[in-house]
């Protein structure tokens, strides 16, 4: 759960609940522990004020770090969803990862050169209060301000991904190697290494010098994040790895219920009972004019559901999520991850614009455990006759790629009431290589087959049992 604060650079800002808690652990820390040694004889009232003060003073610099990676990114056609502040910093939430290391290497290097900036400025302005002898509540604040983004800026240049310098870390490799995926997989297992050496120094200093027992618990709760984060991000390059070659209509459901504008709540309650749905696309006839979700129904008292129609409580069309067809399924996932939505709907390509069909958080997910299931199984390039296995279910669409051995002159073969062939192209598994891709729909329950074969080559050929539930 996030707070929307505004929006920035046309970047919305969110702050999550859990810095609440980061900010009344700096505000104790500041008014209790450091400013108490550098200002002695103050009010505890002045402490107190000290400590707010510079506890926003550290929100605004973690929002400009923040901002200096969106800018670059933003002005390199990237678009950023939003930026959220946690418990332990803040993130920048990008659609997509940066498409080559030296776009990487710039957006990463800009959070800490600007935390840098920061205390640059924050060093000259409370040497400047020192010279005028300003009162201590703007020499206070400034002056922690200015070590706070030093330690800003050398903390995120450790080299412990996804963190800024674990990025810097990445497209060095990245560059080097010319492998995004394998990059990725190294700097992410250096970053948990960081993160293991940190909460076990966390312990250590907790348990064996009980007065640092503070720094102790935050070594470990930053240990954590890092090691969480860093198999997070992975994951997520992964799953962008699996689906690259996927469009939107590979991922929907074509079935998709529906209800009219003009039926009363009474009878929507009904259709919610029926279908055991969230949320339904409503029509005027075959035109997509808006959505209608359970919670819309239970905003309206029920006495007036006998009277109340759809439309009146409907989300309209423009503020849907919806892609065409043939969008890529990065985009779809994107949709999903910076709009917080649970469904996006699916347009023809045509000018019509009709609805083809839906896609759930229950389909992005069946997409990608099929994409990870077919990389996990797929045969091997050699000699006839290969059998694999692949769990699906009844409706869900699946797709096998022929391997590249034979060529792109790969056919099936299946019964048409096991399965429906929904398309198949020429994918790009490589910069030099191509390979024949087939989109499938189970129809019914049942372990059935489906063979791939190469036209009047008969050891050519390759069994793939399909285990429908």
């Amino acid at each position: 759960m996030a707070i929307k604060l505004g929006t920035i650079y046309g970047i919305p800002l969110y702050l999550d609940y859990s810095w609440f808690i980061i900010l009344a652990l700096i505000v104790f820390e500041v008014a209790f522990l450091i400013m108490p040694y550098e200002y002695p004889g103050l009010s505890t009232g002045l402490y107190l004020l000290l400590g707010v003060l510079s506890a926003f003073l550290l929100f605004a610099s973690i929002v400009v770090h923040e901002l200096a990676h969106s800018i670059i990114a933003k002005r390199n056609g990237l678009k950023i969803g939003r930026i959220t502040l946690y418990l332990l910093g803040g993130v920048s939430e990008m659609s997509e990862e940066p498409p080559n290391p030296s776009l990487e290497l710039r957006m990463s290097a800009a959070g800490p050169l600007t935390s840098l900036a920061i205390a640059g400025v924050s060093y000259v302005g409370w040497l400047a209060s020192l010279s005028v002898k300003a009162p201590v509540i703007i020499r206070g604040p400034l002056e922690y301000t200015a070590l706070f983004n030093v330690i800003v800026a050398a903390f995120n240049l450790i080299p412990a991904f996804p963190m800024d310098g674990g990025r810097v870390l990445r497209s060095i490799i990245w560059r080097s190697s010319g492998d995004m995926i394998k990059s990725t997989k190294i700097s992410a297992t250096v970053g948990r290494i960081f993160a293991y050496v940190m909460m076990v120094g966390g312990v250590l200093l907790t348990f064996l010098v009980p007065s640092y027992l503070f720094d102790g618990i935050w070594l470990v709760l930053i240990g954590w994040f890092i090691s969480s984060s860093a198999q997070g991000e992975y994951r997520q390059v992964q799953i962008l790895r699996d689906v690259a070659d996927l469009k939107a209509r590979d991922m929907m459901s074509k079935t998709v219920d529906r209800v009219s504008e003009e039926i009363t709540l009474t009878e929507l309650s009904s259709q919610f009972l029926q279908y055991k749905h969230k949320g339904f696309p409503v029509m005027r006839g075959d035109e997509l004019i808006g959505c209608v979700t359970m919670q819309d129904l239970r905003a309206v008292k029920k006495e007036l559901w006998d009277t109340t129609r759809v439309l009146d409580i409907m989300a309209p069309k423009e503020k849907l999520a919806t892609v065409k067809e043939s969008d890529p399924a990065k985009q779809v996932l994107a949709a999903i991850g910076s709009r917080q939505i649970g469904r996006i709907f699916v347009l023809s390509d045509d000018m019509s614009g009709r609805l083809v069909g839906i896609i759930t958080r229950t389909d992005v997910m069946r997409t990608i455990q099929m994409q990870e299931s077919f990389l996990k199984n797929a045969p091997p390039p050699g000699p006839a006759g290969l059998e694999r296995n692949i769990p699906v279910e009844v409706g869900m669409l699946f797709q096998i790629i022929a391997p590249e051995y034979g060529g792109i002159n790969w056919s099936p073969s299946f019964n048409p009431g096991e399965f429906s062939l929904v398309s198949e192209q020429i994918v790009q598994i490589a910069p030099d290589k191509q390979a024949k891709q087939f989109t499938l729909q189970a129809l019914k329950k049942g372990t059935f087959y489906i063979n791939l074969n190469q036209p009047g080559d008969k050891k050519s050929s390759l069994t793939y049992t399909i285990l429908v539930n």
